[in-house]
């Protein structure tokens, strides 16, 4: 049988577990990616920005190597992905389509309409915790994170094994050879060469874990200095690599297990695996929820605070230019890298929304374009949380955005540092018409 692939946010060959099904059906196969050509979005003429879809293509590029290395290559789409993904099956004479499983509205859809003209076969691989070995009824699910982590915790976690790479079946003798590539060279220009830059790719993400993990030990004291503003290693990192699927959360899980094995168990070591069960968290959010999350109102029946969008002070924060130089730095570091801590996220989302009274959807709608770890459950989950409209008991949360800037950056180093550049470097207003 000849089978297409559909890469979506899974950008790798090991632990798999749509990509095995089809290896283990298919003798011939065509790998496919598409690239959205839909801009649609609440305030931006485009949904993704430079620096992630530069992760994007670097990301598409390691995957085309490692599908070559084992006799095949991947194919780059364009347009809707429904679409494409049906004219390339069908071109293809391709019996069936694997992909897999998304839980939010607009993926669904486009999955939904494959499946009407041939056969998808999905399977679940986003999630630390597979959906069918929760305790419980997804219809079940805790409203409050903490009892989520409690019944999941029970008794010890259920994580399943990780999947080697399959044998990977050859394409169709026709298939053309295409390459991708990718122009970096205007991404960091002016930028200090110490600036952190992620390299997609699977590869670059085992690096990355193999670094933070046993070269540096960094992971024995993550708890203490995740909090941290400046440099590689106070945090892990791993987010851009699991956002597009070049690592999955078992991996890491797995690995976590393998480090205490070889060196300790501690507070730090499990604080990693307790953020892990926060990302699968909004995913089942976001499966139970559906097209809900992107409500004004949250997951509530009304908004916690009065929201009256205000065009300019919304220009303001994304460019940097609010009263506070805390946001200021971080929206420029944002702008400038596609990456920001996850200090600075609550910080700057706080302040949107409780200082400035914006409507939290087109804030998140401005992650969306810079975030090179932009993942739909977990940016809309964090969102409706600090904005109290999510799955917390709390009413809001609410930052007091100065104390937060004296206890994390009590020299000024990152407020001078990314203010600096972010003079040097302005945002053009009409990017954000």
């Amino acid at each position: 049988m000849r089978a297409l692939y559909w890469f979506r946010d899974d950008l790798r060959l090991e632990d798999n577990p749509a990509l095995t099904a089809m290896c283990a059906k298919a003798d011939e196969a065509i790998f496919a990616f598409v690239i959205p050509e839909s801009n649609r979005w609440s305030r931006s003429p485009e949904r993704m920005g430079k620096h992630r879809s530069r992760f994007m293509t670097d990301s598409l590029i390691a995957l085309d190597k490692a599908l070559r290395d084992r006799g095949n290559q991947l194919l780059v789409l364009h347009g809707d992905s429904d679409v494409a993904i049906v004219e390339a099956a069908e071109k293809w004479s391709c019996r069936a389509v694997y992909s897999q499983r998304c839980h939010t509205h607009e993926e669904e859809i486009a999955a939904t309409q494959v499946a009407a003209v041939i056969p998808h076969h999905t399977f679940e691989g986003a999630t630390l915790l597979h959906p069918d070995d929760l305790p419980f009824d997804l219809k079940d699910l805790p409203n409050i994170f903490t009892r989520f982590r409690k019944k999941v915790e029970k008794g010890g976690l259920v994580v399943r094994d990780v999947q080697s790479i399959p044998q990977i079946p050859p394409p169709p003798s026709d298939l053309p050879d295409e390459s991708i590539e990718l122009d970096k060279s205007e991404l960091m220009d002016g930028l200090p060469k110490t600036t952190m830059y992620f390299d997609g790719g699977a590869e670059a993400g085992m690096k990355r874990l193999q670094h933070y993990f046993w070269g540096t030990r960094a992971l024995s004291e993550y708890k203490k200095t995740r909090n941290g503003m400046i440099g590689w290693d106070y945090s892990s990192k791993f987010s851009p690599w699991l956002a597009w699927g070049c690592l999955s959360p078992r991996i890491v899980y797995h690995a976590i297990l393998d480090y205490e094995s070889d060196f300790e168990s501690n507070e730090s070591t499990y604080w990693l695996i307790f953020e892990l069960l926060w990302r699968d968290y909004f995913r089942l959010i976001a499966m139970q929820h559906g097209d809900r999350i992107w409500h004004k109102t949250g997951l509530k029946d009304a908004p916690r605070k009065p929201v009256i969008h205000h065009p300019l002070q919304w220009k303001d924060w994304c460019t940097g230019n609010t009263k506070s130089d805390f946001v200021n730095a971080n929206m420029h570091e944002l702008r400038l890298t596609g990456f920001m801590s996850n200090r600075g996220r609550q910080n700057v989302a706080s302040y949107a929304i409780h200082n400035m009274g914006l409507d939290w959807r087109i804030c998140a709608a401005w992650f969306e374009h810079w975030l090179i770890d932009y993942d739909p459950c977990s940016n809309t989950g964090n969102w409706l949380y600090v904005a109290g409209i999510g799955n917390d008991p709390r009413l809001q949360r609410e930052f007091d955005v100065e104390w937060q800037a004296d206890r994390y950056d009590p020299e000024g180093t990152f407020r001078r540092h990314w203010n600096r550049l972010g003079e040097k470097f302005p945002c053009d207003p009409l990017a954000i018409e």
